[in-house]
């Protein structure tokens, strides 16, 4: 026994007796083992002391006046499910013993008691009670583990993100804003928008499919992969939307797993009023002209990138009468609508339309959508004089 003192100086018990003779031994014998000692005369106290302190273990006799052990144990398992209590008793009932099993009575002692046998228990209750604490320490670290993993995580994803309109969000004649929800930490979504020089930015908006990390590590190599690019024919003043999917592809193709694709949208905004674009598999983007409050749709002229991929075509468009450009990933139109089985998609063109802002398209979306059930990314372009307004 005296080797393991050390196990009980971190630990609080309840004793409950009505017997002063015997709660006098337990007091001067527990002390110089426990923490803490608390006493309480019939179960009624016991109660009243058990909610108002710190215990680790319950002692209790069975037989005492006000309320009986049983008694007191059934209030206390209201309150804690899991606290070990030790029950003493001449164990004469089958109907006694069968209602303290229903109320997960740790241990018993038969009377006459012994000092081996509460010893005994108790040596194996508070090794119980140390075991659950480690346990639950464990637990805990590994959260906060998780939790700081993830942090890092997603400060690694919005690192690889670059977005040269996040201080300054007007661009040529227009201005752009971006929202971006990952569902999970892990994001399949990614987007670059990069001022490539006076005359020129290009925006990358790539939606990994699947679910997961596969999808999120493919996500953020493309960005990654088309940033190195970026720099490169920034550096030599030869951009070519072209050759930047060329090139990217080259170096993603290798690392992907059979049978996956990418869908991914490529713009090239001019100061000469034209947009050059490369879409793979993507949702329509939606913009409207000055002249038509109607939404028209510019849709992919490419199936999704894939290792196999030979051919990519790309589109100029003239926009110098377009006021307003939705580019988004599909978790944006392809999310359930509030007790329907519609899709968002359904309305997001009215919404569109309507929205002055990127803030205003956003309290549009969360009055339309209960649970968010995918990575959303959608960037809102629109000229400086309706920004303005």
């Amino acid at each position: 026994m005296n080797d393991n003192l050390k196990i009980y100086t971190s630990l609080n018990i309840l004793c409950v007796e009505d017997d002063t003779n015997v709660m006098d031994i337990y007091t001067t014998l527990f002390s110089m083992l426990f923490k803490n000692v608390y006493t309480a005369y019939n179960g009624a106290e016991g109660l009243n002391v058990f909610q108002k302190k710190q215990v680790d273990i319950v002692l209790t006799d069975y037989s005492m006046p006000v309320m009986n052990g049983l008694q007191m144990s059934e209030k206390i398992r209201e309150c804690d499910a899991g606290i070990p209590i030790i029950l003493l008793t001449a164990l004469e009932s089958l109907e006694m013993l069968r209602t303290a099993i229903d109320l997960r009575i740790t241990s018993f002692i038969k009377k006459p008691i012994s000092s081996q046998s509460i010893f005994s228990t108790l040596e194996f209750v508070a090794k119980s009670v140390l075991a659950d604490r480690l346990l639950m320490q464990a637990q805990q670290q590994k959260l906060c583990y998780s939790n700081y993993q993830e942090t890092l995580t997603y400060q690694k994803e919005t690192t690889i993100i670059k977005n040269d309109l996040q201080e300054n969000k007007n661009f040529l004649h227009f201005t752009c804003e971006v929202f971006y929800q990952p569902k999970d930490i892990l994001s399949g979504d990614s987007y670059i928008i990069r001022k490539i020089s006076d005359d020129g930015y290009f925006m990358f908006l790539v939606d990994g499919m699947g679910k997961g990390i596969s999808a999120a590590v493919t996500a953020m190599l493309c960005s990654a992969s088309a940033n190195n690019i970026i720099n490169q024919m920034i550096k030599n003043k030869n951009f070519s939307l072209t050759q930047l999917i060329k090139q990217l592809l080259e170096f993603i193709a290798p690392n992907l797993l059979e049978e996956e694709v990418i869908c991914a949208t490529f713009l090239y905004f001019s100061s000469k009023e034209r947009l050059e674009y490369a879409m793979f598999s993507m949702p329509a983007i939606l913009c409207i002209k000055d002249d038509s409050n109607d939404v028209a749709k510019i849709k992919s002229n490419n199936p999704p990138l894939a290792s196999y991929t030979k051919s990519i075509n790309t589109t100029i468009l003239d926009i110098k009468k377009i006021s307003k450009i939705l580019v988004f990933s599909d978790g944006l139109n392809e999310n359930s609508v509030r007790n329907s089985s519609e899709f968002y998609g359904k309305y997001l063109g009215k919404d569109f339309k309507e929205a002055k802002d990127i803030n205003e398209l956003e309290a549009k979306r969360k009055k339309q959508v209960f649970d968010q059930e995918d990575d959303i990314t959608y960037i809102f372009i629109q000229r400086e004089e309706l920004s303005n307004i």
